[in-house]
């Protein structure tokens, strides 16, 4: 509970502060310009009122402002409206017991809009609004105190304002009450909506995320296949794919065991993962032990030096391969495939001629790439088998 009230109090400081500043400015304004006042309504006898409010009250709001808007923010906004008021409203009082008699009533009546008003709009918690209220009925006692036995008039004010501020303090309790609820409603649905983004997120690599490996699944392939063949067809660049497949896969599995067989998908996997360095590339799980590479903007030779990469990355996991027959250590044979997307051209293809280009880099004996033959792509080099 008490971090939750630290929270509540810093999102009432992030919401309240703009309008506390304007509030302050306006107190600020307002004891001013009721100087004017003063001067207007005791005329020669005004000169102990103006010390009070220009000489005490008016320093001590010109300090809380700029405490208010210095850059380090000394005391919260609540405190500073707290000390705004009680100092408005003590120095009315002692402006009270200076003026003659005769004109007590406005004084009176301003002080108490002070409080009334301040409770009511300051924008301060029910407890501070309490502690306000409570503190400003004991400066009454300390400043009026010994009129009040002398006058019944003085006594049914000080119940007045009790009253009132008994009053503004019950509305203050709901508005707070409703403010903490309205809290704890937006508190709720932020972390629902957190907890939502986790589980889209889980759902997403669920579906396109393969599980072993941890690279993009076979779905997520074709998907961005797709997007990057309808990018490549609008801008008129290359698109280059990638097959490779394990060598022997079939024979580790039988020597080492399926569990040792997992292990090995996954490292060639984050092997190949490594090799593909650019951020619009894309390394996916094809199927089985097979790995298909998206290139995106890719000439055939310059996808072919990324499948050497490729192979050489895999060759120095030197995961031992006691079942191969053409290297100690497991090894990947890899199909380079390359065309410019054209009307006439499909997705099907590029990945049919990248299947095939693995297919021969097979049978010229694995451990290798091959660059396949596509309808934008006649300048094939041929293969480089190792």
């Amino acid at each position: 509970m008490p971090d939750l009230e630290r929270r509540y109090q810093r999102y009432r400081q992030l919401r309240d502060g703009r309008y506390v500043r304007q509030l302050i400015n306006l107190l600020i304004a307002f004891y001013i310009l009721f100087g004017a006042f003063d001067w207007l309504l005791l005329q020669q006898q005004v000169e102990r009122v103006l010390v009070i409010r220009y000489g005490l009250g008016l320093p001590g709001m010109l300090g809380l402002w700029l405490v208010l808007h210095t850059g380090r923010r000394l005391l919260p906004v609540e405190r500073i409206v707290f000390f705004s008021l009680f100092w408005l409203s003590f120095t009315t009082l002692l402006m009270i017991r200076v003026v003659p008699e005769a004109f007590t009533g406005p004084y009176l009546l301003g002080v108490l809009v002070i409080v009334m008003a301040g409770i009511t709009v300051g924008r301060m918690g029910f407890w501070v609004s309490l502690s306000f209220g409570v503190l400003f009925l004991l400066s009454f006692l300390a400043v009026l105190g010994p009129v009040l036995l002398d006058n019944a008039f003085w006594l049914y004010y000080l119940f007045l304002s009790c009253g009132a501020i008994v009053l503004c303090l019950l509305a203050q309790f709901t508005t707070d009450r409703s403010g903490r609820r309205e809290f704890l409603q937006k508190l709720m649905i932020h972390r629902k909506n957190h907890e939502l983004r986790k589980l889209n997120s889980r759902l997403r690599d669920l579906a396109e995320v393969d599980a072993l490996t941890g690279i993009a699944n076979r779905r997520s392939f074709d998907q961005v296949l797709e997007e990057e063949w309808r990018r490549a067809q609008r801008r008129g660049y290359s698109l280059a794919l990638l097959m490779g497949d394990i060598d022997f896969f079939k024979a580790y599995n039988d020597a080492l065991g399926h569990q040792q067989g997992d292990i090995c998908i996954r490292q060639v996997a984050q092997s190949i993962k490594a090799s593909v360095r650019r951020p619009g590339d894309m390394v996916a799980r094809y199927g089985g032990e097979e790995f298909a590479v998206i290139l995106p903007a890719l000439q055939l030779s310059e996808a072919a030096t990324v499948a050497r990469m490729v192979c050489d990355q895999v060759r120095t996991l030197r995961l031992p391969h006691p079942a191969s027959p053409v290297y100690p250590f497991v090894t990947i044979s890899v199909g380079v495939a390359a065309m410019v997307p054209q009307e006439q051209h499909s997705p099907a293809q590029l990945v049919g001629a990248a299947d095939e280009a693995l297919y021969q880099a097979k049978r010229a004996g694995r451990n290798g790439i091959h660059l396949g033959v596509t309808p934008a792509a006649p300048d094939t080099e041929g293969s480089d088998g190792r």
